[in-house]
């Protein structure tokens, strides 16, 4: 994915955590940070389009197979995925970084299918292999086989042998009398004859000229679901269909992933799902972002998405931990105001909360709302809570 040349949200996490914990030694901050980091991008990548509906089709079709390289003609190789056929040629190209990108996620893995000869100038895979002369480097050589007549001592090539008669001495040709001397090649630029030719390679991309001993050799992956994770993508993947599902069958009109811009930093911020809906005449926002872990979703998926809500309007703030959060973070989310949700959303019950949790936020005063005329005992409350983790001088 590409990313936004100024500072992002994946850094935010890094920069609050350092303030948290400013007494720790420097090289187990840096773990830390850089652990959080693929965190945050891994979890970027489980709501960014393209990704999300990749890892949905190879879940829904072929979860226990692979990505596997076909050769197409002037595009080289290139991969595909369908829900009816795994390998169906009618299906759309994927793209080669978004793959990588994914198995540097540790989301796919990557492994070895096999390795080509390609252009050492731009790598492509459309190349033509010629014949060369040895003695005057002509590609004009003709592959043809010799025949020896062993009465006259004549060698020549076969199909000089017209009506099966030696064109030297002009006798037909008699079993025991001749013999085939083998493939031979003949080049039509100086005559020489040679047993094995010299070859080169022509690069239909760009016209290089080169050498088999020149060409660059590269190794061609295959790609499949990282078992350890399927739990983790399963769960990312069908969370957000299921809610998107709910909050369109409630009449709001939902973007995954939804981008907003800090109202103060002028930053793009990432969320998971933003949904929008015109109640009584005014809009009405819904912003969640979720997070999943093998046993518990640390602090600083919260930690940002406290500093997300902070940046922008939000009526009804939803952090979604698959399956839990751990201790601290519960207690960080205690008197924000935030819909907080422990549970796989693909479970029935965990929907039909969801759903409560909205009418009843929805249906609360405005001074019960979540948003910008919040009253000032919360935005003392959010400020205060800011200031300790951000590290602001009072």
């Amino acid at each position: 994915m590409k990313k936004n040349t100024q500072s992002t949200d994946a850094t935010q996490p890094t920069e609050l955590l350092s303030k948290i914990f400013p007494n720790k030694k420097q090289e187990p901050i840096k773990t830390v940070d850089t652990e959080d980091k693929i965190e945050l991008e891994r979890r970027e990548a489980y709501i960014e389009p393209n990704s999300r509906d990749l890892l949905r089709e190879i879940l829904d079709c072929c979860d226990k197979k692979e990505l596997i390289p076909k050769f197409v003609q002037g595009q080289g190789f290139v991969y595909q995925a369908s829900t009816k056929a795994f390998n169906d040629p009618q299906t759309k190209i994927i793209s080669k970084d978004l793959l990588e990108n994914l198995a540097r996620l540790d989301i796919l893995k990557r492994t070895f299918y096999e390795s080509v000869s390609v252009c050492p100038n731009c790598e492509s895979t459309t190349l033509t292999l010629h014949d060369r002369c040895p003695k005057c480097r002509s590609h004009n050589v003709q592959k043809t086989s010799l025949t020896e007549h062993i009465t006259c001592g004549n060698i020549d090539q076969r199909d000089k042998y017209i009506d099966n008669r030696c064109p030297k001495c002009g006798e037909p040709l008699i079993e025991g009398q001749y013999r085939n001397m083998g493939r031979w090649y003949v080049c039509q630029e100086c005559g020489e004859r040679f047993e094995n030719t010299e070859s080169d390679i022509i690069c239909r991309s760009c016209t290089k000229n080169f050498s088999i001993k020149e060409a660059k050799v590269i190794d061609i992956p295959k790609y499949s679901l990282n078992e350890l994770r399927k739990k983790e993508i399963r769960q990312n993947v069908a969370s957000l269909e299921n809610i998107q599902e709910l909050l369109v069958n409630l009449g709001f009109s939902v973007e995954i992933p939804g981008l907003v811009m800090g109202q103060k930093s002028g930053m793009q911020h990432h969320f998971s799902l933003i949904a929008k809906k015109i109640i009584d005449g005014e809009e009405k926002v819904i912003a969640l972002d979720h997070a999943v872990s093998e046993s518990e979703v640390s602090t600083s998926p919260l930690i940002l998405y406290i500093y997300k809500t902070s940046e922008v309007k939000v009526d009804v703030p939803i952090f979604v931990a698959m399956p839990q959060l751990n201790e601290t973070a519960k207690k960080i989310a205690q008197g924000h105001n935030i819909l907080l949700i422990e549970g796989s959303a693909d479970e029935k019950e965990v929907i039909a909360k969801i759903k409560a949790e909205i009418e009843k936020s929805l249906e609360a005063k405005p001074k019960e709302n979540l948003s910008n005329k919040e009253p000032e005992e919360a935005k003392t409350q959010k400020k205060s809570f800011m200031d300790k983790f951000i590290g602001k001088k009072k």
